[in-house]
């Protein structure tokens, strides 16, 4: 005998699960988000093969370069990332030779900060980073995008504060090292 969902899940047929997934699409944060993030990402992906990266080791190097020499926690934390997925990433810039490491000062923890070449890849890709950046602007309109970038911001603060102490271990180490500015607007955005 199979038993019956409780009153709180919905009938599983078609389109009960149609109409339900109807308004998750077109309400869901977390849908949403992900959607205007992968396009956000395919536009930024284009503009720096170029210079031969991604926007997601784009965005390690540049906060490498506002924060100077920071732990994995610390820059996990700052980019609002997975522990795990950014250890990966490093070492695959490491590989590369666009980071180094080094021990922290009176801590077991290691430190990463940009090598000679991986300066020199983020100038170059900057150019390119500027063009597209530009792009979304423009779309999203210049009066706009200030007021966006503010909202995504607030949206973050909001999101990790319903999670356990996400937030004061976001804000620890990171508000030290200047790497929770990474998500601060600038210029352009």
């Amino acid at each position: 005998m199979v038993d019956s969902l409780p009153p709180e899940f919905p009938s599983s047929d078609p389109e009960t699960l149609r109409q339900i997934s109807l308004g998750i699409a077109s309400t869901c944060a977390g849908f949403n988000l992900r959607r205007a993030s992968r396009a956000v990402t395919q536009h930024f992906d284009r503009a720096l093969a170029a210079v031969g990266i991604r926007s997601t080791q784009f965005t390690i190097l540049s906060a490498l370069a506002l924060a100077g020499w920071v732990t994995t926690n610390d820059l996990a934390h700052g980019l609002v990332m997975d522990r795990t997925t950014l250890t990966r990433n490093l070492k695959l810039l490491r590989t590369d030779g666009l980071i180094e490491a080094r021990p922290a000062q009176g801590s077991r923890q290691i430190q990463f900060g940009l090598s000679d070449p991986g300066r020199d890849l983020l100038a170059r890709a900057i150019p390119r980073w500027r063009d597209a950046q530009d792009g979304i602007v423009q779309a999203f309109g210049d009066t706009q995008w200030p007021g966006m970038v503010q909202e995504l911001g607030r949206l973050v603060k909001g999101t990790l504060a319903l999670g356990s102490d996400t937030e004061a271990l976001a804000g620890a180490g990171a508000a030290r090292r200047g790497v929770q500015a990474i998500g601060a607007p600038s210029r352009s955005g």
